[in-house]
């Protein structure tokens, strides 16, 4: 006999079973995908001992016949293919013919099922991949899978599972992917003859996120470019997580793993969500099949794109530019929507939803996924202060007597400071000192079919509390804003743009500041110079572990410039010398942060509306560079009901 011998079907199945089934939850996760092949409105999903020793799928799709049933438990027998070109242009969640019988090779499996239009089912059980027990049987229109034991004829792959609610955990997980990409889908998991989780049908997707990131502020964002569309439903930044977890990438309705998409949602935020941190929500991708390929992981977990470089750099634009107004605004009244996506493509799905049948739901749409991207309500009209630069118009250099509505400029840019911030035109000698200017009364509403959000300008200053705080009244409530951070965010916002456009103005030190730093940090001066000029920071290399500061930003003068240059280079060293230009906003934010107001600062009345009106020019006004929020409000009803007056 040779050395080369042909597996047992047995072993093979095993073996196959190894790379698609890892744990119940991926047995749920096939099974589930199957019921969505098969149209099923409705599936519930029974669980006993985490998963050890009973999974239980029961769905209302079209069912199989004996024959179809029987073909379905063989390896490499499918419904879904017929030849390699179909794999190009995949529109089920299943294609490769390998879950069931791999499943069946390693459990003690039994299938009921029976088609829509047969007056009797078929059952059919198979314990460990011996050969299949087949019997007539009574059953409603639908399919259920039992599968008792997993793993009990491979006791090496079971000890390697995990508790009864590490795996519960796992399979929750999974449901709950499935019920964000299928708000037309009932979904019903129990546990141990207890009902956990039940995910009832909803409108869009966007409603089903709601659902299940419940007591978070959600953002909704829109948008398309060629074939791709995009829809995100995103919290705060300051609601992060260190974890991915929270935050689901789906392609085509296809739950997925995708370094580079997670990262792009990240970077979207900008500086004020910390590298290494992960917001909540979802991010959903419709594109043509084609442009995809799903047949790249054993498991289904991961895909290719056809231009991936391309699909990341639209998901961080569209959703970059949407992200900063959703998030930029004092506590909206309803959730924030970005403007309605572009039509959709040919091969996408129709915007109007199934109707519902006399016999109960409609189906939920099978892939290309479940519902089309809704379209969202009107954009929030974010307008500048009368005599702003028009829409577009490149940012003026950062000087610090430039035009009126730079005073808050020159306001914010005094740091480590006690005295109250001055106004730009001084008093003449012994002149007394003018009231402060009477405060406008709050406006009655917004404009009718605004956004019910509101502006920072239209709030009400009353005082300032603590040199820290500043208490202002607006119509839904009173607003407390972190007088720092407000100040940190406008500044950070003037040197982001002025960097861009190479135009931040420089103050000259009377006389260079030597610093001594490390020798990577004297090289990363020398090799970065231009940048760093760009920044604002004139750096010179003048030794081995020596450093000369002869400017620094106009607009941060007043801050040291030792620390400046320490805390910038501690940033842009983080990346290492060839990322200093991904890390500029970070550095960015750190000079901001030593050259605005700090707490223990006075502002003046002029000042603070100068605050509030410049916050509302600037993008991700809500929140510091550093992802700080930069408002908190407290609402009139909840005031009320505090004091006892409702």
């Amino acid at each position: 006999m040779g050395r080369v011998q042909r597996l047992p079907e047995e072993l093979a199945n095993q073996i196959a079973a190894g790379e698609v089934v890892e744990r119940p939850a991926s047995v749920i996760k096939e099974l589930i995908e199957n019921s969505l092949d098969a149209e099923a409105n409705r599936i519930q999903v029974d669980v006993e001992g985490g998963g050890l020793d009973l999974l239980r799928i029961t769905d209302d799709g079209i069912g199989m016949s004996e024959e179809d049933a029987l073909l379905a438990i063989e390896r490499h027998a499918t419904s879904k293919i017929n030849r390699f070109d179909d794999l190009l242009s995949l529109h089920t969640f299943g294609f490769r013919g390998e879950a069931l019988p791999s499943i069946a090779s390693v459990s003690r499996f039994l299938l009921r099922t029976r088609p829509r239009d047969a007056e009797e089912g078929v059952e059919i059980r198979v314990d460990g991949g011996a050969p299949p027990q087949i019997k007539p049987c009574g059953a409603p229109p639908g399919t259920t899978i039992e599968i008792r034991e997993l793993f009990y004829n491979v006791p090496a792959r079971r000890k390697f599972l995990k508790g009864a609610s590490t795996e519960l955990a796992h399979i929750t997980e999974v449901i709950e992917g499935v019920a964000l990409a299928f708000p037309q889908l009932t979904l019903t998991l129990r546990h141990n003859n207890k009902t956990l989780r039940e995910w009832l049908r909803r409108n869009n997707r966007a409603d089903r996120a709601r659902e299940t990131f419940e007591n978070e502020e959600l953002a909704e964002i829109a948008g398309a470019r060629g074939d791709l569309r995009v829809l995100a439903v995103l919290g705060r930044p300051e609601r992060a997580r260190s974890s991915t977890a929270s935050l689901k990438i789906f392609v085509n309705g296809r739950q997925i793993r995708d370094r580079l998409l997670l990262r792009a949602v990240a970077q979207a935020y900008g500086s004020v969500l910390e590298p290494g941190r992960y917001p909540l929500g979802a991010l959903f991708l419709e594109i043509d099949p084609e442009q995809v390929d799903v047949n790249v992981h054993p498991q289904k977990s991961e895909v290719r794109f056809a231009d991936g470089r391309e699909v990341v750099d639209t998901v961080q634009k569209i959703l970059g530019a949407e992200l900063a107004r959703a998030f930029g605004a004092p506590a909206p009244a309803q959730p924030y929507r970005s403007p309605p996506a572009a039509s959709a493509p040919p091969w996408s799905l129709s915007p109007t939803p199934p109707p519902v049948s006399p016999g109960g739901p409609a189906r939920p749409p099978v892939f290309p996924p479940g519902l089309p991207l809704d379209p969202p309500a009107a954009p929030l009209p974010f307008s500048p202060p009368a005599g702003g630069p028009p829409p577009g118009a490149a940012p003026a250099p950062l000087e610090a007597a430039a035009l009126d509505a730079d005073l808050v400029a020159l306001a914010l840019a005094s740091s480590n400071t006690t005295t109250p911030l001055v106004s730009a035109a001084p008093l003449p000698p012994g002149a007394p000192t003018p009231a402060p200017p009477p405060v406008l009364p709050t406006p009655a509403g917004p404009p009718p079919g605004s956004d019910a959000r509101e502006a920072f300008g239209g709030l009400r200053f009353l005082v300032q509390v603590r040199q820290m705080f500043l208490l202002c009244e607006g119509r839904e409530g009173l607003y407390v804003l972190d007088q720092h951070a407000a100040a940190e965010r406008v500044t950070f916002h003037r040197l982001k743009r002025a960097f861009a456009s190479r135009s931040v103005a420089i103050q000259p030190l009377l006389f260079p500041v030597m610093v001594d730093v490390q020798a990577e940090e004297a090289a990363l001066v020398e090799e970065q110079h231009e940048t760093l000029l760009a920044a604002g920071m004139d750096v010179r290399s003048v030794g081995a572990r020596s450093v000369a500061i002869h400017g620094v930003p106009q607009i941060l003068k007043n801050a040291g410039p030792e620390r400046l240059l320490r805390d910038l280079l501690a940033e842009a060293s983080r990346g290492g010398h060839a990322a200093f230009s991904e890390a500029i906003d970070l550095s960015l934010a750190t000079m901001a942060c030593h050259g605005s107001v700090r707490a223990g600062d006075k502002m003046t009345a002029e000042e603070v509306t100068a605050l509030l009106s410049a916050l509302d020019t600037v993008d991700f006004a809500g929140h510091c560079p550093h992802g700080r929020p930069v408002v908190t409000v407290m609402r009139w009803g909840e005031l009320e009901r505090k004091v006892g007056r409702k």
